[in-house]
């Protein structure tokens, strides 16, 4: 006998066809539904404008924001470029500029290599001294200013000059003998006002102690230089 199939069943495959068929017919829609936004050429362009909207917002806060990074001035309409500018230092003054970067990068790995250091008291005491000698905090502001120098560029010349006497020091043995003292002395009597020997000894030796450091200063610098493996590309 063929077989029946019991009208359960069939009522079961039916159920299960209304239960499948609307989640399909509501899937695909949704899926069609995108795809018409997603193609829509309306949308794609206000979405491409907010993108360009957004990106030149932060273009221009950082072109603000390190505008002298770029540009180091203007004339009128014309803009005077950082590159520009560096070009022309670089022309007038890059060679000065970089032998004295070679010099102060020679002090600093031979101080080191001597374990020297200079202490922040050293160098304020031997400011406090300077500004002494040019007769106050103004007069001394004003006499760096002249030479286009801030007080902490100031700060880091002593710091360097004290290196260097250090490191002059231990390399070299300086002693200002009596002999000349009193030679000094009668070479240049008259710039001492009628003061006798005695009274201008330390003076005289402190100043021969600094023309000999200096001196030797020279004569050390002028060797490092020449053992150093220094490149210029300028």
């Amino acid at each position: 006998m063929p077989k029946t199939v019991s009208k359960e069943k069939k009522a079961v495959k039916v159920i299960k066809k209304m239960r499948t068929a609307p989640v399909l017919a509501a899937s695909e829609t949704i899926t069609s539904k995108t795809a018409t936004k997603a193609k829509n050429p309306k949308v794609i362009l206000f979405v491409k404008v907010l993108l360009i909207l957004a990106i030149g917002a932060v273009v221009f806060l950082l072109a603000q924001k390190y505008r002298g990074v770029f540009v180091a001035g203007t004339v009128n309409k014309s803009i005077i470029s950082r590159i520009e500018l560096n070009n022309k230092m670089a022309e007038k003054y890059g060679k000065q500029t970089l032998e004295e970067i070679i010099s102060e990068r020679l002090l600093e790995e031979n101080l080191q290599k001597n374990k020297i250091t200079v202490t922040d008291k050293e160098v304020s005491d031997e400011l406090a001294k300077i500004k002494e000698q040019y007769g106050g905090e103004e007069q001394f502001k004003t006499a760096i200013a002249q030479y286009g120098m801030t007080e902490k560029q100031a700060e880091d010349s002593i710091k360097q000059s004290i290196g260097l006497k250090k490191l002059i020091e231990v390399s070299y043995k300086i002693e200002i003998t009596d002999d000349q003292v009193s030679k000094y002395y009668e070479e240049n009597k008259e710039s001492y006002s009628g003061k006798k020997l005695e009274e201008v000894t330390n003076d005289i030796k402190d100043a021969l102690y600094q023309q000999e450091l200096y001196t030797k200063s020279q004569e050390w610098y002028s060797q490092i230089r020449k053992d150093a493996k220094v490149n210029s590309y300028l």
